[in-house]
């Protein structure tokens, strides 16, 4: 008990340096929209309401509408209870997940000194799991909880099914079907459960006895199975097979390169935006073949090591869901968010081997994990001040030090309140030529255009995006462009279309009502102008 207590603490102070600049960050990008602006958040709703709410979407009116294809209830009920703790202050939402990511940690420290016997071993490799860079987006940006949450539950069901099969205490089959259940709700990626505990059971529990292990599986599909009709339910759009499914499969050793190499060599870490090679004849891909066969090798070479083996193929198996073999909502085919799991099951295989360390290279071996782990804190530091901070620190690196054209267009929004007119109309026109299906780069491009009294072509951009698919916010915000894009230009009948369209979609538009104030002004309806004025110095009383 002291020796982990000294290593959780250890743990936990080099983590809290790891992190410390984020909260004095802001709550950035979706952060922005599912926390920060969601009402939705600040009271305590019904059972019902969670299980039947689309992670994603805030506004009910787009339920059913809009689909992000995420179904994980239990994340809003986590925001929920940050809100009545700390209030509506992004440090806060930081300091739970923070939390978090250190149960995570001690939970993992559990199970490889169960599973490895060795307290400095499983210490190092925790350490460098807690400290590892590519940890800093689901640990910096608070959306990216449910990689934390469904994590933290699986690893703990896998300690409890693990203690049962050797143990037969039904208490503990009980809080593996619980943390099954938490995964599953927490994020899609708790499914992979399943496969996990049928690794263990061929790699780590050592007593074969099929007819036990096929029962224990029952209640686990059970559970799943109840997960899905409810997923169905909220969430219309199916799994589908793709067309080009074999193309996806030969490009399966491409996407686990890249993620070991973010692993292996983090540098250059941010949002990435990644698609596939130009073809399979690239030279990234054929050599990933070779770093795949040589693992295999390795593997084979090490074919008595059970933990390693269970190690390599769970990390496999939990990146399944996002080597792109399904369609998913993520434009890009890599995150660093979605190695929290897997880097985690890696973790058996670190401290496995670091278990094997020979007694005259130990002390090598210390001092080569000690620098990893003051360049992962330094590097994890780093990326939490001049990264993952707040949303225009983010948007600035991600544009113009890795010139990620996944987020030109909402710098391009933030050059525009800044009134930064000619860069963002640059960064506009870039982000529209380069994603053409995203309407909220039409809308706010529109805005600068009516800014800079080019109404005219701002007609012709918002055109653009009239058939394209938008939440009812923005629809309310492009009607408001249309309408005030008219105004300027004399049509007097249309802007009143559009506006009171905007109003009807979204009555809480504050610039709808200040357009269709001054609009009534123009027109010389003062005592309806002034409905409008007041209305929006309302909402503005209220942001």
């Amino acid at each position: 008990m002291h020796k982990r207590f000294v290593h959780f603490i250890i743990i936990a102070m080099l983590s809290v340096i790891a992190y410390a600049p984020v909260f004095t960050g802001d709550f950035m990008f979706d952060d922005q929209s599912l926390i920060r602006d969601n009402p939705y958040i600040t009271r305590l709703q019904s059972l019902d309401s969670y299980l039947s709410q689309q992670d994603g979407i805030v506004d009910p009116q787009d339920q059913g509408f809009f689909h992000t294809g995420y179904y994980r209830p239990l994340l809003n009920i986590t925001y929920f209870l940050d809100y009545k703790i700390w209030g509506m202050k992004a440090y806060g939402f930081r300091m739970t997940n923070l939390i978090l990511h250190l149960a995570v940690c001690l939970m993992l420290y559990s199970l490889l000194l169960r599973l490895s016997r060795n307290h400095e071993a499983s210490f190092w490799a925790v350490l460098l799991f807690a400290l590892h860079p590519v940890q800093t987006e689901s640990v910096s940006i608070i959306v990216s909880r449910n990689n934390i949450l469904s994590t933290l539950f699986m690893l703990a069901s896998l300690y409890a099914y693990l203690v049962w099969w050797r143990q037969r205490a039904p208490w503990a089959l009980a809080v593996a079907l619980a943390g099954f259940t938490g995964a599953v709700f927490s994020k899609e990626f708790g499914l992979m459960l399943l496969p996990i505990l049928f690794l263990s059971q061929r790699f780590i529990t050592g007593e074969k006895d099929l007819k036990r292990e096929a029962a224990s599986y029952v209640p686990f599909l059970v559970i799943a199975a109840v997960y899905f009709a409810l997923r169905k339910t909220v969430v219309h759009t199916p799994l589908v097979i793709p067309d080009d499914i074999l193309m996806r499969l030969a490009y399966v050793p491409y996407l686990l390169a890249y993620n070991l190499k973010l692993v292996f060599l983090p540098w250059q870490l941010h949002s990435f935006s990644v698609a596939y090679p130009s073809s399979l004849t690239a030279v990234a891909v054929p050599a990933s073949f070779m770093v795949m066969a040589f693992i295999a090798g390795l593997l084979y070479v090490l074919r008595r090591a059970p933990l390693v083996l269970f190690s390599a193929t769970a990390f496999a198996v939990a990146l399944t869901p996002v080597l792109n073999l399904i369609a998913k909502a993520s434009m890009s085919l890599i995150a660093m968010r979605w190695l929290y799991l897997p880097l985690s099951l890696l973790s058996v295989g670190v401290a496995w081997l670091l278990g094997k360390t020979r007694e005259n290279h130990k002390r090598v071996v210390r001092i080569g994990l000690a620098a990893v782990a003051v360049y992962f804190t330094a590097y994890s530091f780093t990326l939490n001040a001049h990264l993952w901070r707040d949303h225009e620190t983010f948007l600035r690196q991600e544009v113009l030090h890795f010139a990620n054209d996944l987020y030109m267009g909402d710098y391009a929004e933030v050059l525009l309140k800044k009134k930064s007119y000619p860069e963002a109309e640059y960064y506009f026109q870039v982000a529209i030529a380069r994603r053409p299906r995203q309407a909220f780069n039409y809308i706010n491009y529109g805005a600068l255009l009516i800014e800079t009294q080019r109404p005219g072509e701002a007609l012709v951009v918002l055109e653009k995006a009239r058939a394209l698919t938008m939440v009812r916010k923005d629809r309310s915000d492009w009607n408001n462009n249309m309408g005030s894009a008219w105004a300027l230009l004399g049509g007097y009948g249309q802007a009143h279309t559009y506006l009171a369209e905007a109003l009807l979609l979204n009555p809480q538009n504050q610039a709808a009502h200040r357009n269709l104030a001054s609009l009534l002004t123009v027109e010389g309806r003062m005592s309806e102008a002034s409905e409008h004025f007041k209305a929006a110095e309302k909402l503005e009383g209220l942001k």
